[in-house]
């Protein structure tokens, strides 16, 4: 390990070394966005609560800083402030044909919602699919090397790839995934460091002139220790996309394998949705999620019919109303209307 250390710092020490003295005046490019929500939501069956929220207003720094080197970094300013953190930030080499190499902090490209399609901007609801996170952790970022790119295959048709190496996610044996994120220095749940590896990685296939986009994903890791025995987390992903002219259809499902020393549970998630872009800037959207978890308690439906009028090219109004189904709770009676304004700058 230490020889390890000495031969990265060494590398570093090169590449900075041989770093224009102009490369701190290279263009740098700000952009980001921003949005402000009103949610309308059951309590109980009797009471509902409206809530405001100043959900993100996200700023994102990109620049190049020498010949075949760029510089990515968002920084999260969410909730009014509760959330201030650094979504992602990473340096990417792209002096190799088809081959882009990343290090640093980035969103871990396993399907399409969590890496692309989360961004209020581009997300057509004014949330993510219910009960997507509870089985892979959106919006999950991680610290380590990631490897992408696509190569032409002819007549339209690319084949994409993306290969990561990340610290992986930590949590409590058997315990909520979306609770795990956050362990970008590997770090074990009372003290020490955990130096087992995540890894994974998404292969696609874009048929441009069929207007299909389809993928499949991968992420293994040990998520705990216990009794000095490693606990597995494992989630496949398959993710589907079609597109003509105003019409998109789009849907993901992924499946979660985690073992526990009370047993190994099974967790299923996914969404189909889709939407209708008009010539007069309004697009209609319908949206099925589900969430399939351990026992029926913990089992969700929802069906969402939001649409979007378009302001501007970079300004639109959301709005859409949560039909929800549980096995739980007040199944029935705790549907929510949610409106958003949403930009991009």
């Amino acid at each position: 390990m230490n020889t390890l250390r000495v031969l990265v710092a060494g590398g570093l020490a090169l590449a900075l070394a041989h770093i224009p003295a102009t490369a701190s005046a290279q263009g740098l490019q700000l952009t980001g966005y921003a949005d402000f929500e009103v949610g309308l939501s059951k309590v109980d069956s009797d009471n509902s609560e409206l809530v405001f929220d100043n959900h993100h207003f996200n700023i994102i720094a990109q620049g190049k800083l020498f010949e075949n080197m760029y510089a990515t970094a968002e920084v999260e300013y969410e909730h009014g402030g509760e959330e201030i953190a650094l979504e992602f930030g990473f340096l990417t080499y792209t002096g190799f044909r088809n081959v882009r190499i990343s290090a640093g902090k980035f969103i871990v490209p396993f399907g399409r919602f969590n890496k692309d399609l989360h961004p209020t901007w581009i997300n057509k609801m004014p949330d993510r699919p219910n009960g997507f996170k509870d089985v892979f952790p959106q919006t999950y970022s991680d610290v380590g090397i990631w490897v992408s790119g696509g190569v032409p295959a002819g007549n339209g048709v690319t084949v994409t790839y993306d290969a990561f190496v990340v610290n992986g996610l930590m949590g409590d044996d058997g315990g909520g995934i979306r609770g795990m994120r956050n362990n970008d220095r590997d770090k074990i749940p009372g003290g020490g460091i955990d130096d087992n590896k995540a890894l994974g990685g998404r292969f696609g296939v874009v048929l441009a002139p069929q207007g299909f986009d389809i993928g499949t994903s991968i992420y293994t890791g040990n998520y705990v220790n216990v009794a000095d025995s490693s606990l597995q987390l494992t989630f496949f992903g398959v993710d589907a996309a079609y597109h003509n002219r105003g019409l998109e259809l789009r849907g993901e499902a992924v499946f979660a394998d985690q073992e526990a020393t009370g047993g190994d549970l099974t967790k299923k998630g996914g969404y189909l949705q889709v939407a209708y872009r008009t010539k007069v800037n309004f697009e209609p959207v319908i949206r099925f999620s589900l969430r399939d978890m351990p026992g029926s308690s913990g089992d969700s439906r929802r069906v969402s019919f939001g649409a979007s009028y378009y302001l501007s090219p970079n300004a639109a109004v959301r709005l859409a109303y949560h039909k929800n189904f549980e096995d739980s709770g007040f199944s029935s009676d705790n549907d929510g209307l949610m409106g958003q304004f949403t930009v991009v700058f």
